[in-house]
């Protein structure tokens, strides 16, 4: 039996190679010195995240339950 050939596969289940031309918002944060390392950005960025859900939660279930719009049509009873 012939012995089989592989390819060099290193990689094939590591992390994927890193994309390039894409927006990269941690890489801002570290610019503009809101963020001292990568983890660190992707930290803040989690916490914006978070914050922004529960504001949204918060202001979803905070109405009063009472609708301002009348459910039926209110024509008077005056009569002529």
């Amino acid at each position: 039996m012939s012995e089989m050939q592989f390819q060099d596969q290193t990689d094939e289940f590591g992390r994927p190679p890193v994309a390039s031309g894409g927006f990269d918002l941690s890489g801002m944060l570290i610019k503009w010195g809101i963020a001292s390392s990568r983890q660190q950005a992707e930290y803040v960025l989690i916490g914006v995240t978070v914050v922004i859900i529960a504001i949204a939660v918060f202001v979803y279930f905070s109405g009063s339950g009472a609708s301002d719009v009348p459910t039926t049509p209110n024509w008077g009873t005056a009569t002529n």
